[in-house]
């Protein structure tokens, strides 16, 4: 090695202070730290000097192993203890590099302790005391952040390695440090054992070189996890990898729970500020994930920590959640899980040994935990694990209302409180970013739009509640309205007194006090059943228009599951999340689904009987509305049909409906010629909508190919498609005087 690496390292002395004096930040009292790290590099690079063979050329150092090395290694007695005992001329330079450490020591210690009275907290002491570390896993986590700082550090650990290609801090470097004896670094061995403080709590992480697996302890490196690094240099933590740090003192604002909540945590936050109690779960429960995050935030806040929210994917392994623990303790905040994130897992007994590491890690926390998830996440808690439990509720419609009358008073706007707060469970920090998001869909559609429509606040309230359905469900835009549905009189009165139903339920549920006497059953159950193509997906898309909500088709293949108990989780993710906007729910061919239970004869048949069982529950519970479409209404099951509001017949359409459906699938703006005989279709053709309408669209696309209008020989052509397609014969007798029609290519 050809640099003066002891030059090197007194040429960048710590900051100059008075001796007692405070330290300005965190990274002064670091740097000073390094200084003492610096003296005991010096003093290894002066043993390590002192001990080097003239045999081998200082460039190659560390690359080849001379004779003289190995002479001088055969003539020990003592080989281990060998690397402690030094040369007596040496001895002076090291008892005075010793007293100099010891000095920079009691400085350090000294300007730690004026600074703590004045009341300023350093990061490096904090880390300490959070963590319980000894003097030494302190020197051993400077080893590590040094090479952070600056690349000098690494050269000189290669030298000390007396191995270039070696440039990270290794254990055995870490005790020839901090140790003066090879007894002293047997026992300091376990400082980084992997339940020990440094690797257990993810204060550093191990590594070996890939070529020396599996390594000897000593040999390993080691190196400081990241969020670790970014507290010790510049406090306070402010961004964690795989989860969100929320500063919960900062944001004052209303958040998304109702005041019986907020009371239950304040009582529960005041008992373990009083009682020091340690080592709790809190589960904080309800079926709103935006009111259980906002609990979760005001039970940080009345602690007063920042909230680090994780998904559960994030806490799966033993080591994901030792990291979270660690970051939440530094980061001076207070450790949430959103258990509702959890991946499904179809092996049962994977998924319990999962949930055993779980909740052992959890029990070792000394510092509260929150879990937010539905009623059922608690089925595998441990009997040692100490769990509490909250309900959380979002605001009531009181409170929404009054806080959608506030906005629209603000916007200077004539909206409806009362439908937006029947319509969406918000509070008032989301509803502020609902309207926000209202007036940017106004302003790209009217730049001189002084406020947002009703229209643009229920676009917007939408868009943020919008269920994330994709893997079970298609969304569908509703485009359709009353005059294209061609139904009898009365099932289109039943269809508007479905409309009725949940645009005046506030009244009746709230302000005529209906609500009170039901626990379930507030939502609507409405069955649609009769043949294909009579209009049953259509007049769900009207309701949906009707009322300002999305609907979403349910796709079955997706939701029933060969798996045991998988049909029920994706069911009950598909209600949880419809139940944020309290969107349609449609289940086509919902006799699949909702059929007959059977008689129990084998395994199969009783957890086919529980699926349905908990269809019962889980529809009533949903406060939107859930059609349910079947070809053959005697498939379902009773049960289903007790609950259901509205049962609505969609008949196949006569002679007069027909005519209606053939002019209707016409859109105005498409060419037609006069010779389409609609009297004459409707008498003929036996069809329902949806053959209507593929009819009409294959007769269009005919005609474009031709560029001409859509004349009665497209319609023709198309018919003769239709039959064929259902396996029919085209006779003259159906097709009267335009059979020759049929016959033109």
């Amino acid at each position: 090695m050809t640099f003066d690496e002891e030059a090197a390292l007194h040429a960048s002395p710590g900051p100059a202070a008075a001796a007692g004096a405070p330290y300005a930040d965190s990274a002064e009292h670091v740097f000073d730290e390094l200084q003492r790290l610096d003296l005991l590099l010096v003093r290894a690079l002066r043993c390590q000097r002192a001990g080097a063979t003239a045999d081998v050329p200082a460039h190659l150092r560390g690359l080849v192993i001379g004779e003289e090395q190995i002479e001088s290694l055969l003539a020990r007695l003592d080989f281990v203890g060998d690397r402690w005992k030094h040369a007596d001329a040496l001895q002076p330079a090291l008892a005075r590099l010793d007293r100099e450490i010891d000095a920079l020591r009691a400085r350090i210690d000294a300007r730690r302790l004026a600074t703590e009275r004045g009341g300023a907290l350093l990061s490096l002491p904090t880390l300490a005391r959070h963590f319980e570390l000894s003097a030494a896993e302190v020197d051993v986590l400077l080893l590590a952040l040094a090479v952070e700082i600056d690349p000098l550090y690494e050269t000189i650990y290669g030298y000390l390695h007396d191995d270039v290609t070696r440039r990270r801090p290794s254990i055995g470097l870490a005790l020839q440090l901090i140790c003066r004896d090879a007894r002293e670094a047997i026992f300091a061995r376990r400082l980084f054992d992997a339940d020990g403080t440094l690797v257990g709590r993810r204060l550093v992480q191990l590594g070996e070189d890939p070529a020396e697996r599996p390594a000897p302890l000593p040999r390993q490196w080691f190196k400081l996890e990241d969020s670790v690094a970014a507290f010790l240099l510049a406090p306070p933590l402010r961004r964690v990898a795989g989860a969100a740090l929320i500063d919960t003192v900062a944001s004052r604002g209303e958040l998304e729970i109702d005041a019986p909540t907020r009371s239950r945590i304040a009582a529960c936050t005041s008992f373990l500020k009083r009682t020091r109690r340690t080592g709790v779960v809190v589960h904080l429960h309800g079926t709103s994930d935006s009111a259980r995050l906002g609990a979760a935030e005001v039970f940080a806040r009345a602690l007063g920590r920042k909230l680090l929210l994780a998904a559960a994917g994030a806490a799966k392994s033993p080591e994901s959640l030792a990291a979270l623990r660690r970051d939440a303790l530094i980061g001076g905040a207070v450790l949430a899980v959103r258990l509702d994130e959890a991946p499904a897992e179809h092996d049962a007994a994977q998924r319990r040994a999962g949930a055993a590491g779980f909740w052992r890690e959890l029990a070792e926390l000394r510092e509260p935990v929150l879990l937010l998830g539905a009623d059922e996440a608690l089925s595998d808690v441990p009997p040692d694990v100490r769990v509490w439990r909250l309900a959380v509720d979002a605001p009531d419609y009181a409170a929404r209302r009054l806080s959608w009358e506030s906005a629209a008073r603000d916007c200077a706007a004539s909206w409806d409180p009362a439908r937006l707060a029947d319509l969406f469970g918000h509070g008032e920090r989301r509803i502020r970013q609902v309207v926000e998001l209202a007036s940017g869909i106004a302003a790209s559609r009217d730049a001189s739009a002084s406020a947002p429509s009703f229209d643009d606040v229920l676009d917007a309230g939408r868009t943020m509640t919008s269920p994330q359905l994709g893997r079970f469900a298609l969304r569908i835009e509703p485009r359709y309205r009353w005059d294209d549905l061609v139904l009898p009189q009365d099932r289109t009165t039943q269809l508007k007194q479905i409309v009725a139903w949940l645009r005046h339920r506030r009244v009746v549920h709230r302000e005529w006090g209906f609500g009170d006497k039901l626990s379930r059953g507030k939502g609507l159950v409405v069955l649609f059943t009769g043949p294909s193509g009579t209009g049953k997906t259509m007049a769900a898309e009207v309701l949906a228009a009707e009322l300002a909500l999305e609907l979403f088709q349910i796709d079955l293949s997706s939701v029933v599951s060969k798996y045991i108990g998988e049909t029920e989780r994706n069911l009950s993710e598909i209600f949880r999340d419809a139940e944020r906007s309290q969107a349609v729910l449609f289940f086509d061919e919902a006799d699949a689904l909702f059929g007959k239970r059977t008689e129990v004869k084998d395994a199969h048949d009783r957890y086919a009987n529980i699926e349905v069982n908990y269809l019962l529950q889980r529809v009533e519970q949903y406060e939107g509305i859930v059609v349910l479409a079947t070809n053959l209404q005697t498939n379902l099951d009773d049960a289903f049909m007790r609950r259901m509001k509205q049962v609505v017949e969609f008949p196949f359409p006569d002679e007069t409906m027909r005519e209606r459906i053939w002019r209707g699938h016409f859109p105005a703006d498409a060419p037609r010629a006069d010779d389409v005989d609609f009297a004459f279709l409707a008498r003929q053709f036996r069809f329902a909508g949806g053959s209507i309408k593929n009819v009409v669209l294959n007769a269009a696309f005919q005609a474009a190919e031709e560029q001409a209008p859509i004349c009665m020989r497209h319609v023709v052509l198309a018919i003769r498609s239709e039959l064929q397609k259902e396996g029919k014969l085209c006779v003259r007798s159906d097709f009267g005087p335009y059979f020759d029609l049929t016959l033109r290519a």
